[in-house]
This record gives structure tokens, sequence and C-alpha cells, in this order.
């Protein structure tokens, strides 16, 4: 025992029966009893957090402590029930109340929370900012801060809302006047100094940095699947697997869910989801009966990732390679959870490359290899913090709301003038008013972020979103009943999602009987049987690190020596055996891209930075879609990428440029990226701009989306220190005539899109020339057919640029559709002949026009000969310039009508056509 400790943290350590402390806590009560702000840093189980809280409790025990003394920050909403029941168990005895807060805690609880302020408050950087935005009264609390632990900080750390806690530590700072004690825990972290100098920012204590010497062993194994049927394999291979209690990652929602329901049919019982998008819950219900051993296994992503409290955890399950080593280690250490435990565990592997994977990522964590730390300097971060600060005041100097910001290790650089322009684009959309040096909030900030979502446009956000950096697209709730059962996203509902659809979530299959638009909501009842749809969720594509690729290129380097490993089994050992011997012959040089050609794509193979991939597949795209065609697709991964243009070679026309003209096309070519325009609606509501983003009055959402879009996805001076290499020869260009093991691997991935200007451009571009049904266009731009009638609909109407009309196809029955200035071409065309030439044209008919408004109808007698001789002449007597709807009437047999065709949106001079059109098709029901 530390006797440095106060008496009364000695004798409740006795009362928990600690005979001794851990290594690292022994060391940390020194640096943290001295005042010095401190970073602890050891593997999961070595008791962190009593690390952090114990000698900070024996300081407080020592005096009188007003509320708030003490915030514990966590990045998981889930972890704080967990480590409330931690803290308690020390604090209560001392005399110190405990408390939390996170938006699903009751309002019993939070109503206490107010009338009796804590002396310790566990929260999330979420909470932070609340209170420090809006909560006026709890607020004043924060000027007894004294100390701040923020738990799980790795997790933080490259991320906007590490971003936003470095600013709101800077912002606490200056509102109590105090320079209170910072201390941060990570079990995995590479650059600690860095870290270090985020979390303490401008503190003038001394810094300490405690981290355990000794890492933990741990035992792996790693199995590949066999079979053919992947979904029942999988979890037949899981099934056999389980130790219970068992966690078993995945790397996405999707897996998630598809693997539970494989489970389930076979029969598997005890078996749980635990995902981001269930319900608060259905999570707590898992959580629970992992803690209560009534759970054989939990199917879960990175939400179990930290260290929520469920028990002793057997054994870890990997379904595939995580994307990182950091993420490896994490997952592995939630078993063995304590000092003398083993972590224990195993990754299944589905294909013969995630063997490759699993064995790299292994040997980079006993070589002690990890990820460095993303550096970020977000400016929608500063823009909200800016708000939050004028949400605070009512009112700031300017140069006070800057030297906060650039308090902050993050924005240490941030130049006055960027800090100005900034402001000034706030003023400029009314987010902030400026009255000489002080700023106060502007009127368009409570339109964007409103009390009553439901009463406001469709742009609105709720005001509670102001406070949380954390991405959130438009969702639709699912409900049964009162019961919030989960999330998805509302781009994937519009798309795929209609009533009386099956779809499992939460590890149970759900009929949809009813989607109210208006409140996003759509209501579920229990299904019993059938084939239930996944959903599938965005961002659910985290790239992988780029330690993994070079130490892949290591394992084929070190052939059949790199496998004499008891970690593997025989089936892994088997098929990396087989990529080893194939790739002697396929892949020689190291220093070399191999170019193979199946029947749809040109697959460049070749060991590489996925973001370097990522980069290059984009130029590849944008060259062909603003020189051959808009319908183009890629793929890109650690193994290289492929693009579905066969008959060109795009890659030496990139590599025989200028270099300028390669940094125009790399930055055109990011623009055209769907992930430029994902991020560039994520962040413009920080900066009070609504609707859509103008290239010349919005530079700095532009610039900011970029700059964002590149750190994240992309690596610019990679991709161009690669070109200049096989410019000079360094790497080398080989053609194959066959696959190589690697070639799999890429065309595995998911394929990649550039953003055209909205599909409109898309869709005209594939009709201009032809007339197509929904199907054959579906089938030509790979777009589900539902949207594509859905757009194709909009596209009729005459505020639409690219116009569209549909005809029907006598022959075949079907609709088509074309450009509306090509219907004439077509009327004439041997292809469609039959479809515009009646077979009676003296035969009268009735053409029945209704107005767009549908405020009046007009009726035109007309014989088919009468338009074939002159179209022209026949659209000039009619009355209206838009026809909101037409049909031809047959007066002899009115009968025939109800089979007649409608159409919609016509312009008036291609009436003739289509009246044309609806009499050939009548009569040849009637007469054939």
């Amino acid at each position: 025992m530390n006797e440095r400790l106060g008496k009364k943290i000695l004798s409740l350590m006795r009362e928990r029966n600690w005979d001794k402390m851990t290594r690292i806590q022994e060391t940390s009560v020194e640096p943290i009893l001295n005042g010095s702000n401190t970073l602890i840093i050891a593997p999961t189980g070595f008791g962190k957090t009593e690390a952090a809280l114990l000698p900070i409790l024996s300081l407080m025990s020592e005096g009188e402590q007003k509320p708030v003394s003490m915030i514990y920050i966590t990045p998981l909403k889930a972890l704080i029930n967990d480590i409330t029941i931690r803290i308690d168990w020390w604090a209560s005895k001392l005399g110190f109340v405990v408390s939390r807060k996170h938006g699903e805690v009751p309002q019993k609880e939070k109503n206490m929370r107010l009338k009796k302020a804590p002396h310790i408050l566990v929260t999330t950087p979420e909470g932070l900012e609340i209170d420090m935005d809006w909560a006026s009264k709890f607020r004043e609390n924060y000027k007894n801060v004294k100390w701040i632990i923020v738990d799980e900080i790795h997790e933080l750390v490259g991320s906007k809302r590490g971003a936003q806690l470095s600013i709101l530590l800077e912002r606490l700072k200056d509102f109590s006047a105090r320079d209170f004690q910072r201390i941060g825990l990570s079990a995995t972290i590479n650059d600690e100094e860095y870290v270090a100098e985020m979390l303490f920012g401008s503190s003038k204590r001394p810094r300490v940095i405690v981290k355990s010497e000794t890492g933990k062993e741990f035992r792996l194994k790693i199995r590949k699947i066999k079979g053919n049927d992947v979904w029942e394999e999988s979890a037949k291979a899981i099934r056999e697997s389980l130790e219970p209690p068992t966690l078993v990652f995945t790397n996405s929602r999707f897996l998630t869910e598809r693997l539970h329901e494989e489970l389930e049919k076979l029969g598997e019982k005890g078996i749980f989801v635990h995902h981001s998008s269930i319900s608060r819950d259905s999570k707590s219900s898992a959580e629970e009966n992992l803690r209560s051993g009534k759970a054989g296994a939990v199917l879960c992503t990175k939400t179990l990732e930290l260290g929520i409290d469920v028990g002793k955890v057997k054994k870890i399950i990997m379904y595939r390679p995580p994307p990182s080593v950091a993420s490896f280690l994490q997952r592995l250490g939630r078993s063995g959870h304590c000092v003398s435990g083993v972590p224990y565990g195993e990754i299944i592997c589905v294909q013969s490359f995630d063997c490759l994977e699993a064995l790299a990522i292994y040997n980079l964590s006993k070589k002690g290899k990890l990820e460095p730390p993303r550096r970020v300097r977000p400016l929608d971060v500063v823009a909200r913090e800016i708000l939050g600060m004028l949400l605070q005041y009512s009112s700031v100097n300017i140069e006070k709301i800057y030297s906060i910001i650039t308090s902050s290790y993050i924005y240490r650089n941030l130049k006055w003038e960027d800090f100005l322009e900034l402001l000034r684009y706030l003023e400029k959309n009314n987010m902030v008013v400026i009255e000489g040096n002080e700023a106060k909030l502007g009127k368009s900030f409570f339109k964007i972020w409103t009390f009553n979502r439901n009463n406001n446009f469709a742009w609105a956000k709720s005001f509670s979103e102001f406070f949380s950096l954390i991405s959130n697209d438009d969702t639709f709730t699912l409900k049964s009943g009162d019961r919030i059962i989960g999330e998805i996203d509302a781009i994937y509902v519009y798309k795929h999602i209609r009533p009386g659809d099956l779809i499992r979530i939460s590890g149970r299959l759900w009929k949809v009987s009813r989607i109210h638009n208006g409140i996003m909501s759509i209501e579920l009842t229990p299904a019993e049987r059938g084939e239930g749809e996944i959903p599938i969720w965005k961002g659910e594509g985290v790239p992988k690190s780029d330690l993994i690729p070079k130490e892949i290129e290591n394992v084929l380097t070190l052939g059949e020596k790199a496998i004499e490993s008891d970690i593997l089994d025989e089936e892994s050992k088997r098929e990396l055996l087989d990529i080893i011997s194939k790739s002697k012959t396929t892949l020689g040089p190291s220093k070399a891209i191999y170019v193979t050609k199946t029947d749809k794509e040109t697959v460049y193979t070749t060991l590489i930075d996925e973001r370097v991939a990522n980069t290059l597949l984009h130029m590849l795209m944008y060259l062909t879609s603003s020189k051959y065609t808009l319908n183009v697709y890629g793929r890109a991964s650690i193994y290289g990428f492929s693009i579905n243009v066969t008959d060109r070679d795009l890659l030496k026309e990139l590599v025989d440029m200028r270099v300028e003209k390669i940094k125009k096309i790399l930055l055109k070519s990011i623009l055209r990226s769907p992930l430029f325009m994902s991020v560039e609606k994520e962040i413009q509501a920080s900066f009070g701009k609504i609707g859509k983003v103008n290239p010349n009055n919005d530079k700095i959402i532009v610039k900011e989306s970029l700059r964002q879009t590149i750190r994240r996805y992309f690596n610019l001076k990679g991709t161009l220190s690669l070109l200049r290499k096989i410019k000079k020869g360094d790497i080398q260009i080989i053609r194959l005539d066959r696959s190589n093991p690697l070639t799999e691997a890429i065309l595995s991935q998911a394929p990649v899109r550039p953003w055209i200007s909205g599909i409109n451009v898309l869709l005209y571009d594939t009709l201009k020339g032809g007339a197509y049904t929904v199907q054959e266009i579906s089938e030509m731009i790979s777009i589900p057919p539902r949207s594509l009638e859905v757009k194709l609909k909009q596209m009729r109407k005459n505020d639409s640029k690219y116009r569209v009309a549909s005809f029907v196809d006598v022959d075949s029955k079907e609709t088509r559709w074309c450009t509306i200035d090509e219907l004439k071409e077509l009327v004439n065309s041997d292809e469609f002949y039959t479809s515009f030439t009646p077979l009676n044209g003296d035969e009268t008919l009735i053409a029945e026009m209704k107005s767009v408004d549908g405020s009046s109808n007009t009726e035109m007698i007309f014989k088919p000969s009468q338009i074939a001789e002159s179209p022209e002449d026949f659209a000039k007597r009619i009355p209206l310039e838009e026809i909101g709807e037409l049909k031809v009437i047959d007066p002899v047999d009115p009968m025939i009508c109800n089979m007649s065709p409608r159409y919609y949106f016509v312009r008036r001079d291609i009436v003739p056509y289509l009246l044309l059109n609806a009499s050939a098709y009548i009569q040849n029901l009637k007469y054939t």
C-alpha cells in the first residue's frame, strides 16, 4: 500500500481486500498528489481508473470540497453508468456525492442533480458542452473544479470531439479562473507526447507521463472458414469457437445483424446484439445479460471495444481482421480483464487475404507498432465553440474568444486573419453580430438550431444536436408501439424501405407497418418468419492502417518462414502457403504495379496505403467521367485498385501528364467524390449555411470540406510521390495475362462511383440516343429501379433542367423513357415505328388534357391521320403550354379508356406524338 494516500483511502482499500496496488497505480500516486498534470498509459485491466481516482479522493478527503470538484469525462455514454458505480463505491463512503450526466438519465435524477450539485460529475464531452453553453445555473458550480479526468483519451485524439474537448477545457479554465489538474487515461497510444500536449493545453502545472513498461501477453488463434455458403459456415465457425461468455466483434453493424440471423437459424440461444443503431434499452439488456452470466455471447461493433464493465469475458472472437493494430489490442483486451489475466481470442478469416491481414496485425502487435494519432484542426469545431461562447456569455470580446481558442494546443497556430475571416463569414450568415470589439449571437442561430424541429424547414436541426460533433446523418426512428427499436439512415429508407417489407434489426425480424415521413419514424410489428432485409448504414468502411500493407510485404518476402507459427490453423496455413507460392511467379519485384484485366475491370495490384489507392482511383474515375463516359466505377484497398474501363491505359495517361495538370486533376477528382459531398453536408450547419453551398460565395466551407476530406480519406503527397517513381522507372508497371493472388482482394471491395452533380446529369446522358425501360437503365448505371423511377418522374416536370418523357412500347407493352428533345426522332425510327403508327388513322378519338394545377380540363377531338400529316399545326391548337395529365378516350368503346396510357407533365410540342402513341396502343389492344 502507498502510505502517501490518506488513511480513509487506505481503510477502504483494506475493506475491498486489496493487499497491494498494481504497478501503474503505485507509480501514479506521487505525481497526482504533487499536483502534476498526468497521462497514465497501461493495458486494459491494469486499474487505470483507480490509479487516477484514489490519489484525487485522498486529496479531496483532506478538506471540505465544494461541488463540482471533479469532472470525469468519458468518450462513450455507455461507459458512464459503469464508471459512476465504480467511483461511487469509494466516494460515497467518504461523504461525496457522485452524479452522471447524459441524455438518457431519468428526469428525476436530473432534477436531483440540479437541487443538490454533486462533488463528482461523470459525463461526456457533449455533456460538458451543454453545461458550458446553456446550463447557466448549474454552470456556476464549475468555478470549483480542481480536477479533470479524461478516460479512454485515445478515442478522442485525432477526432473532432477531441478538438472540441481541448477548447472546452480552455473555456473551463477561463471561466473558473483555476489552473485545474488534468489527468488522462489510455490503453493504446503511439505518440504520447502529442496526446499529453493536447490534454494539458495551456496549463502551467508540471507534466508527467506514467507508462506501464510491461505489456500484456496474449493468446491468439487465426482460423479460416471452409465451404461455399459463407454466412452458414461463418455462423458454424463462431458456434464452434464460443466459450461463454464471449464477445464477437465485427467491423460493421450489417455484419453483426447478419451473423445473428445465421446463428439464430442454427438454433443458438442466449446470443445478443450490441451496436450504435439499436436502442439504449437493447444495449443495456445485452450488457446486463453478460454481467449476470446469462449471455453466451454478444455480437458487437466498436460499442463494446472500450472499458464498459460487462463482467469477466472469457474469450474474444473477431469476425474478420480489425482495421488497425490499436483496434485489435483494444478488442482482445476485453478478455483477461485484470493484471494477471491473459487476453485470449481468435480471428475468423473468410477470404484468403484475411489470413494475410490477421497475421500482419499479430506481427505488428508483437513488435509493439501502433498507429500514430491523426493530427486534425477542424475549423467547424472553432465555429461551434465561438457560438457556444456567445450562448454562454451573450456578448464576448473578440480578442478574448481568439485567446481562449488558441490556448488549445490543437489551435495554437490559428492565425488572427483566419479567425477574423471565419468570424466575418458567420456574421454574413447572420449567426454572429459584431459590434465594435464585441460579438453577439445572430438571429439565424435559433432558426437552424431549433427547439421545435417539426414545425420548421427541412434543413432545421434539433437544438440538442448543436452540442455534439458526432456526425449525425438524418435517420428514421424504428418503433414497436412505444418502444424504440433502433434507427436507419434516411437515405436507405427513401431508396429501399416500403410498408409491408420485412427488416432485421436488434437480432429480431420485424414487419414495416407504416412510414411517417414528417416525423422521421417507422412503425414496426414483430414478424415470425420470412427473409428480412438487413439495413446498411453509412460510414461503416474504416480505412485500414497503412502499417498493414507494409507488414504483409514482409510476410510475402519471408515466404514460408513467416507462417511457422502455432497461432495459425491448418486451413489458414494452407491459404497463406498458396498465396506465397503463387506470389513468387506472379508478384516478382515488390517495387511494381501489376496490371491484369477481367471481363469488366482493369485491376492494378500493389501493396499500398489505402488512402493512396483511393486517391489514384478517384483520379482515374475523373479522367474517365470527364473524357469518356459517366458510367464509371472502381475499387480501392491496401492491395491496389481497379476501374471498369478495360480499353484504355488510364494510369499511363495520368503518369504522362505534367505535374501541374496532375495536381489539378487530383483536386477536381476529390471535389467530384461522394466523400467530399458527405463532409460538406456534415459541416455546413456549423458555419450557419443552409441550402446549397455555392463555391464562389461559400469558399470557407468548400476549402474546409476539401481539407477534411483529404485528411480523412486521401493521401496527396503519397500519391504524387508514387506517380513520380513510376515516371522515373523506380516502380515498374508489369502487365500479366492472368490474375494474381491479391486480385480477388481488390475485386471483393465495394465499388465507388464519382459524384456527378445530382443523378439528373447521369440519367440524361444515359438516355441520349435511345429509349429505355427502368430496368434497362438500372442495369446500365447500377441504381435501384425504385429510386430511378422516382427520379425520372421528377425529371418530367417543366422546372427540370434535364427534361425527359415516357411512352408505351406497343410491341412489348413496356414503358420507355427518353430525353424530351429526342422524342420526335424516335417517332420516325425503325425501332419504334409501330409505337407511333395507329392501325386505323381515320378513327375518331378524344384527347383529354388537365392543367398542371388541376384547375381546368380541355378536350380535343382528333383523328390520328390529322396529327400524322402535321404534328406542328395540331400542337398550335392546344390551349395549354404545359399539360399536367394527358389521356385518350375512345367515344365508341368507353371501356377501353381504363386501359389507355396516361402521360404526366407534358410539354405542348410533344403532345401530338404521345396522342399517336396512345392511339396505337389502344388500337393494338382492340384489333389484335
